[in-house]
């Protein structure tokens, strides 16, 4: 059957190829061939001649593509690879290449390296190809399944054999191959300037994903680039491989174009690129913000005994002419973490490129030190640039706002400008500020006859002059995940959306159908891709948007609910098309300041299927936070809760809230910068300073501490 198949695919190809108009109207050939390696040794391969290699004296390009256990050298060509790089080099949109895919064999499946493993066998039939053939010096290489894997041990074990490596669904594993052979750890090895071109794909429901997840990360660590695509509902099949061979024949063709395949120049930074040192804490350090005063002490030689500084930062800090006093505390660079998570009154000085999430950058004089770089004495010119503004992305994330019930007559009573008063100048500061809304614009609010069976006496309705504080708060995304917006039935939230449109705010979990409510927000800013997806787990169901008109509450616009299938796979897909994923989420409310196990498990089950930043948007009370070690081998920054920022519950616990602020550097999440505060008057949030603010940190993360 495969072999009738196959001489199907010959017959066809010529076809395919007539129809198509270029330079050359022959159809490229297919033939099986055999080489001769040691004492009797046959190895045999198909090797595809691109259309008129016998009528040219050209060089080549080389591709070597190797099939999946369980198959042999025919899998390319049945999955169409061959017809799909005919149609494309006919269309000028592939250069003619040679093609060769060899049958693996029994060597295909070991895990052994010697002289007569898999990989010496593949190294000696790419030179036998090149003695046989005009292969060029331009080779590529690319596998399915276990053939990816082979694909990069090869091309990461020879990286100047090749341009460009490709796996797909490949099978990586950190426990049954060396780790001197494992492309897993040689991955690690490389760096922002390979010149490699990589691939890696996998489907949504792909078994080999655990494996392919950690490649990307580890490829992510040393900062190389990557084309990583996640295809949705795609599997470990060659049905999914099959339809995904356009994309295959498309990378390998971009590889061997250098027109194409040219990478951008690295952005040098612009003109503001220079060292930046900064003061940071263990996340659950006490301190908020230092006194320049106290800093400039400290860097003229002054003793404060807050200060722990690593070897390495003292050396580097002397050498740039700042003095240190004799007694600082100073320790080896891998005990600088630890030493600042025990000590919660602790802080240190620090590269701005040495930042990770778990240790908070402190701000100097109440003000972020990236809002007063120009007289701030740790950014000078270096000959080791570290940071530059044109290169920062800070996203502020705030929790329920609800201009309604108690709410709306004490903002009548203060007005909107001062309502905005008290944080305005902190959010202004960000790229973006979100806002989490749970009331509808609605005329007459709150003077509303009840609509239908929605509204109660904990219904909510916002004024339409009262938004107006979107404007004062320059609010770039809404969260519209609450599940109060349909309150008084939908055309109060239609209206809410035709404002918000007006006014080019963008929308997060929730719209007008289910493709816009589920439909994932991406930000592209100073060369960052984050990916932000929204969703409601609580209900109430007519809150949630339905397009089917016979459901209970007919066709609505409504939230987007936190479907786990929709879920598990936008995640993935948007992980692999962006640099970092942010989810916010409207979760059951618990009236308690620590997460319980439901929420935990499901907040990590969402980092699990890739969400780098989880934080729960409609908790009443400030919840506390966690670093999560994913099996995707990265650590996702949870937050439980943020507290409320606009209602009016008058208890302790829920008129304090965070605002928590991401710094997000080169696609990276580098810090995330957490202020308190607290709402005055039912209706004026605004931070905390002094005591007020210490005495709040003390309660979450030293009593309420789950760290």
């Amino acid at each position: 059957m495969r072999l009738a198949l196959c001489l199907m695919l010959l017959c066809l190809l010529p076809l395919a190829v007539h129809a198509q108009e270029g330079t050359c109207s022959a159809a490229g050939t297919l033939s099986r061939e055999t080489y001769l390696r040691g004492a009797g040794q046959d190895h045999r391969f198909h090797i595809y001649l691109p259309p008129c290699y016998e009528s040219t004296s050209a060089d080549y390009p080389l591709l070597m593509l190797l099939h999946g256990s369980n198959a042999d050298d025919l899998q390319w060509a049945l999955l169409g690879f061959l017809q799909s790089l005919e149609t494309a080099i006919h269309e000028n949109h592939a250069p003619p290449m040679i093609v060769v895919m060899p049958f693996g064999g029994e060597a295909a499946n070991s895990n052994s390296f010697g002289a007569n493993s898999y990989d010496v066998i593949l190294l000696d039939l790419l030179a036998n190809i090149s003695e046989r053939y005009r292969a060029g010096e331009a080779r590529a290489i690319g596998g399915i399944s276990r053939g990816g894997f082979w694909a990069y041990h090869l091309g990461l074990r020879f990286p100047d054999h090749f341009v460009a490596i490709g796996g797909h669904s490949p099978f990586f594993d950190a426990d049954h191959v060396p780790a001197a052979y494992n492309p897993l750890n040689l991955a690690r090895e490389l760096s922002a300037d390979t010149h490699l071109s990589l691939w890696l794909d996998r489907g949504t429901n792909d078994h080999a994903a655990a494996g392919i997840e950690q490649m990307h990360v580890n490829l992510q660590a040393g900062q190389a680039a990557h084309q990583y695509v996640v295809y949705p509902g795609g599997d470990h099949s060659e049905a999914s491989w099959s339809r995904n061979i356009d994309d295959y024949v498309a990378f390998y063709s971009r590889a061997f174009s250098p027109a194409d395949a040219a990478r951008p120049a690295a952005d040098p930074g612009g003109r503001d690129q220079f060292e930046l040192w900064l003061p940071a804490v263990g996340f659950g350090t006490l301190l908020a913000s230092i006194d320049s005063a106290d800093l400039a002490a400290m860097l003229a030689g002054h003793y404060d005994g807050r200060l722990i500084l690593s070897e390495s930062a003292a050396a580097r800090l002397r050498h740039h002419g700042f003095s240190l006093h004799a007694a600082t505390r100073i320790v080896a660079h891998d005990q600088r973490f630890s030493a600042l998570w025990r000590d919660k009154r602790s802080f240190t000085l620090l590269p701005a490129n040495e930042l990770e999430t778990r240790l908070r950058v402190l701000w100097v004089d109440d003000l972020p030190v990236v809002d007063q770089l120009d007289r701030y004495p740790l950014a000078f010119e270096s000959d080791f640039p570290n940071f530059s503004p044109d290169k920062l992305t800070r996203i502020t994330l705030s929790g329920t706002t609800a201009l309604a019930r108690h709410t709306l007559p004490a903002v009548d009573a203060i007005g909107v400008e001062r309502a905005a008063s008290g944080i305005r100048d902190y959010v202004l500061l960000s790229d973006y500020f979100h806002i989490t809304n749970e009331a509808s614009l609605a005329p007459g609010c709150p003077d509303l006859d009840i609509v239908g069976f929605f509204g109660s006496n904990t219904s909510m309705c916002m004024k339409p002059e009262h938004a107006a504080i979107f404007d004062l708060l320059d609010v770039d995304v809404v969260d519209l995940t609450g599940n109060h917006i349909n309150d008084f039935g939908f055309d109060p939230l239609l209206r809410t959306l035709d404002y918000f449109a007006g006014r080019n705010l963008a929308v997060v979990g929730g719209g007008r159908d289910l493709r816009a409510a589920r439909e994932a927000l991406v930000l592209e800013h100073k060369g960052s891709r984050i990916g932000w997806i929204a969703c409601n787990d609580v209900g109430p169901a007519f809150a949630y948007v339905n397009e089917d008109p016979n459901s209970l509450y007919g066709q609505r616009p409504g939230a987007a609910a936190c479907d786990r299938n929709w879920l598990r796979e936008a995640l993935a897909v948007l992980a692999a098309e962006t640099d970092l994923v942010l989810m916010t989420v409207q979760y059951r409310e618990f009236e308690r300041f620590t997460p319980t196990s439901s929420q935990q498990f499901d907040y990590r089950t969402f980092a699990e299927w890739g969400a780098d930043i989880v934080v729960g948007t409609a908790e009443h009370k400030p919840m506390t936070f966690e670093f999560y070690p994913t099996g995707r081998g990265e650590t996702a920054f949870i937050h439980y809760g943020l507290g409320n920022l606009f209602f009016d519950q008058q208890l302790w616990g829920n008129r304090r809230f965070f605002l928590d602020t991401l710094y997000i550097y080169d696609g990276r999440l580098l810090t995330v910068e957490v202020f308190p505060g607290i709402i005055d008057d039912r209706a004026r949030p605004r931070l905390l300073t002094g005591d007020d603010r210490f005495n709040f940190l003390h309660f979450m993360f030293i009593q309420k501490n789950e760290f």
